[in-house]
């Protein structure tokens, strides 16, 4: 199954709360540039923090995301 990115996040606490939602929901997920998003000072050059599912879980993941107010587009 492939990886998706379903949301990006400045700072890993955000991307940490978000995870912890999909969680609550059955949907698996992990995240990508955590660790350097901590240490580099300007996060944004990178990307920022994502937050990746498994393609099969990308709508579903987009909805609830969208519903608690973690992502607005």
């Amino acid at each position: 199954m492939e990886l998706v990115c379903v949301a990006q996040f400045a700072s890993p606490v955000e991307a940490n709360i978000a995870r912890g939602m999909l969680e609550n929901h059955d949907i698996r997920s992990i995240l990508d540039n955590e660790t350097i998003v901590g240490v580099l000072p300007m996060p944004q050059a990178i990307g920022g923090v994502r937050l990746m599912v498994m393609s099969k879980d990308y709508d579903e993941a987009l909805r609830l995301l969208k519903s608690h107010h973690d992502v607005t587009n």
